[in-house]
């Protein structure tokens, strides 16, 4: 038996016997300076139970599961070790949905993570666009619409009030900037979260549906800070060599030593490799360009721009392991840009679910975004949004029976085998016991000694 005196050989078998996520604690490679023991890393196991009960387009296991934090979840009803939430699950909360495990619903956090990384093995779903994405996605698309005679885009316009309509044929009058009002038949509202919550003060459409308003107003937002930096040859050479194994590097809370960032995820971004244009600055003018986005930022939103500029650098400093601090000082920075986008990202937190609205609220009135229907499609983001455009554009379709073309939407990708086949045990474990969430052994056996010994 060879492999009983190789752990690492033993731990790759095992771990190709499990389906993704599960593996991954098992496989991933660390650098000398980790804490994470086999042993933590075995613990990850422990979640095996949950990823197989909860169903991500069933809303009643997505209520389910909503109904506790993301931190609950792994910690207590999974046990994974401390070290191994703090070193993975930590980091990648911060990053995908964007907030501390306290703070996140978790059914999100699966949904989550199971979407963007952990569906397949080796399946990172996330590609970042060549360009911005106004000039390589959004700017032809709205030449396109607007090439079709039929479409008028109004760039800068603010909706200030939706009404029920009182004379004519049309249904609603929408009022734009306080000033215009255009008769509609039907109303597509692709908004975020906070600003419904703020819609339904000057929309009585909106307020006459049940619960709805309430609702609403207690939906929260995830602040983020973008800042660009175009450093100078040397210090950007520096930046780029500490990032040769990829173009972006995920980052949980707590670098950098700045108290701002004691709850604040950040992605550390080489533009100059990841898009042309920033390509052709290093080739022509010898310039670096970096982005560093940080999520659940409130407090560094607070500060002025020569503040974050400076704990920018030190948290890159940080997370890369740069020791010739003084290279990378802000007389290397030729250039920056900051932006605040205050509460602008849904924040899935607990119980957030139940206050997501379907995508078609009545005849007439349909809702998009990444926040709507999140018991059904399981798609994320930017994804999550055009499905349910689509699915806001067939509702309207089916209304007013009108013939809509290219509105269907693809299904979510199937389970691996492995996967599928654990959710079927999962199925007839939660008809036997319909309630409570399945936890993992050694949790079991923990609150059983806990419960004796006192």
């Amino acid at each position: 038996m060879p492999l009983l005196g190789d752990p690492d050989a033993l731990t790759g078998e095992i771990a190709r016997l499990l389906p993704p996520p599960l593996d991954v604690a098992l496989l991933t490679e660390f650098d000398e300076t980790s804490s994470l023991t086999s042993t933590d890393r075995a613990t990850g196991l422990g979640l095996l139970g949950a990823w197989a009960d909860f169903e991500q387009e069933n809303r009643e296991s997505w209520l389910r599961y909503d109904s506790i934090s993301a931190e609950n979840l792994f910690r207590r009803v999974a046990a994974v070790s401390p070290n191994l939430y703090e070193e993975i699950v930590s980091p990648l909360l911060h990053v995908l949905p964007m907030t501390p495990g306290y703070d996140c619903s978790a059914a999100a956090a699966l949904s989550c993570f199971h979407v963007f990384a952990l569906q397949s093995r080796g399946a990172f779903d996330v590609r970042w666009c060549r360009g911005s994405i106004s000039e390589k996605i959004f700017n032809p698309w709205a030449e396109k619409l607007k090439a079709s005679g039929n479409v008028d885009i109004r760039g800068g316009s603010k909706v200030t009030a939706i009404e029920e309509s009182t004379s004519g044929t049309k249904q609603f009058i929408v009022t734009v900037n306080d000033e215009e009002k255009i008769a509609c038949d039907a109303v597509v509202m692709a908004i975020g979260a906070t600003t419904a919550g703020r819609l339904i003060d000057c929309c009585p459409p909106l307020q006459s549906i049940s619960n709805l308003s309430a609702q609403w107003k207690d939906l929260r937002g995830v602040t983020c800070v973008a800042v660009r930096l175009f450093m100078d040859s040397t210090a950007g050479n520096l930046v780029s060599g500490a990032m040769v194994d990829s173009p972006v590097v995920v980052c949980g809370p707590k670098i950098g030593g700045a108290p701002s960032l004691v709850e604040t995820g950040f992605c550390i971004y080489d533009l100059t490799r990841l898009q042309d244009e920033f390509k052709d600055f290093k080739e022509e003018d010898g310039i670096c360009t970096f982005e560093i986005d940080f999520f659940r930022a409130d407090d560094l939103a607070d500060k002025d721009n020569e503040e974050i500029l400076n704990i920018s650098l030190q948290a890159i400093t940080d997370a890369l392991c740069i020791k010739s601090v003084d290279i990378l000082g802000s007389s290397a920075i030729l250039d920056s840009s900051v932006v605040r986008a205050r509460n602008a990202v849904s924040h899935f937190c607990v119980g957030s679910a139940k206050l997501s609205p379907p995508v078609r609220l009545k005849k007439g009135m349909y809702m998009c975004g990444d926040w709507v229907d999140r018991t059904g499609h399981s798609s994320w983001s930017t994804e999550k949004a055009v499905v349910t455009g689509r699915q806001a554009a067939k509702a309207f379709g089916t209304d007013f029976a009108l013939s809509c073309q290219d509105t269907e939407v693809i299904p979510a990708p199937d389970d691996t085998r492995e996967l599928a086949l654990l959710r079927q045990v999962a199925s007839i474990i939660r008809r036997i016991i319909p309630e409570g969430l399945p936890p993992a052994p050694w949790a079991i056996a923990s609150r059983l000694f806990s419960s004796g010994g006192g």
